[in-house]
């Protein structure tokens, strides 16, 4: 997985290579980004973050996951 850090200024106009796969973190004034190999295991990683209590150093996607990713395969009624 690839990792970069921008400060805040900075990634106001970035083009992240990646936005699909690619998550943030804050810390400071600087934000800290991580690029997965597929959006699958970020969503698995985001989901597991969520089963706990909420941490202000959680990741959190670029593209805003929708509300059945992730969550399994959804069955028709």
């Amino acid at each position: 997985m690839k990792t970069y850090t921008l400060s805040m200024g900075a990634s106001l106009n970035y083009q992240h290579p990646a936005p699909g796969r690619t998550a943030r973190k804050v810390i400071g004034w600087d934000y800290y980004y991580q690029v997965w190999p597929n959006r699958e295991s970020m969503v698995k990683s985001i989901r597991m973050q969520e089963r706990r209590t909420a941490h202000p150093l959680d990741w959190k996607a670029l593209v805003p996951l929708t509300d059945g990713e992730g969550h399994g395969k959804a069955t028709a009624v």
